[in-house]
């Protein structure tokens, strides 16, 4: 009998032990995320492809040219200069380091480029509750119907003329937008529209 005890307790002993090491060696990933969505970059650099879509400047073929960027202040610069240079080189320009080289100067402008928003709810919103000597808590939300919208705008336009200052080309305002949309039923049911051909079909 005293055996069988023993044998019990050992047994026991050896699962808690085994029990403690299997939730001791569990193991986490910590995933940092940025500090701006995916949605709005696709957003803001969809929008300006959009802007440059199809636009021709014969004017610059066979041209040595230099790109302004002082002019360019908005979100993205980056993108938005690569893009605009990826259009003059696909007009024929041929694109130089300094200003000097240069035959044609262009100047790139951006009028705007940024996302409007705006949310709807159908149900009951997240309520403050104070509890004195506590604080507050807020109750979750109950939504039968909700929406959030995101739609962006980008003007740019673009100058340009001869190192002794002749007018060569002004674009006109070239306008791009771009929306990401999403709905959601009853908690249960989620529909996203968008023109963003990354996130089409999620």
């Amino acid at each position: 009998m005293t055996l069988q005890k023993n044998t019990i307790r050992f047994l026991s002993l050896f699962c808690g032990i085994a029990i403690l090491g299997f939730l001791t060696s569990c193991t986490t990933s910590n995933v940092t995320s940025p500090e701006r969505t995916g949605i709005e970059q696709l957003l803001l650099s969809n929008a300006t492809d959009n802007a440059l879509k199809g636009v021709e400047i014969p004017q610059i073929a066979g041209e040595k040219v230099y790109l302004v960027e002082k002019y360019i202040h908005s979100y993205d610069k980056e993108y938005v200069i690569g893009s605009i240079r990826a259009l003059l080189s696909e007009n024929g320009a041929l694109l130089q380091q300094k200003f000097e080289d240069a035959s044609v100067i262009i100047e790139a402008r951006v009028g705007a480029l940024g996302i409007d928003s705006s949310e709807s709810l159908v149900g009951i919103p997240e309520l403050p509750i104070p509890i004195p000597s506590v604080g507050s808590f807020e109750t979750p939300k109950v939504s039968l119907y909700s929406s959030s919208k995101f739609d962006t705008v980008a003007k740019i336009a673009l100058l340009g003329y001869y190192q002794d200052g002749t007018n060569l080309f002004s674009t006109e305002p070239l306008e791009g937008k771009s929306y990401f949309h999403q709905y959601d039923f009853l908690l249960m049911l989620r529909i996203n529209r968008t023109d963003i051909p990354e996130r089409e079909g999620y």
